[in-house]
């Protein structure tokens, strides 16, 4: 009878702190960020890791980064004398990011520092193949901005409003 009372007890008392930290949490502005209808973005880390940014212009195509990418979604193509007095010239430099695990292995290889993590980090799209890949030298992808893209029209702004706006705007 005794071990009967104690187990009430012991589950009014672990309830009573419960209810204790609902209350607490119940009367407090509530943390929900309305993002993207409202248009506020969210805290973000500088230690997190969001898509990567790339400088072409350095780029020395030494392919390290892609070898040292664990799941090979890093493509590199380069044009052998497309410029006079140049050996190597990259050609295309695209990453598939429905294969990217954003560990940031294919950063420290990269003799001229040269690719970045940075600080983009919406990836959402309704279909899954060719609108996960960006490619760097060309601009394409659905989540192009001037840090991930070469091509000077980028922009995911430029993307939503077309052609004739992104002119307007530059």
């Amino acid at each position: 009878m005794l071990s009967y009372l104690k187990d009430i007890w012991h589950g009014v008392t672990t309830t009573a702190k419960g209810m204790r930290l609902t209350w607490r949490h119940f009367f407090t502005k509530p943390t929900t960020i309305q993002y993207p209808d409202e248009g506020e973005k969210t805290y973000f880390s500088p230690y997190e890791r969001g898509l990567h940014e790339f400088e072409p212009e350095t780029c020395i195509v030494c392919d390290l980064c892609a070898k040292a990418c664990p799941v090979d979604c890093i493509r590199i193509e380069q044009d052998y004398g497309a410029r006079a007095g140049k050996g190597k010239v990259l050609a295309v430099y695209e990453i598939d990011y429905s294969k990217c695990l954003f560990c940031e292995l294919c950063v420290d290889p990269c003799p001229v520092d040269c690719i970045h993590m940075g600080q983009q980090y919406d990836l959402a799209t309704f279909q899954r193949g060719e609108h996960t890949k960006i490619d760097f030298m060309k601009g394409e992808g659905l989540w192009r901005t001037a840090l991930t893209s070469a091509h000077p029209d980028a922009g995911l702004r430029a993307h939503l409003k077309g052609p004739q706006r992104a002119e307007d705007d530059a």
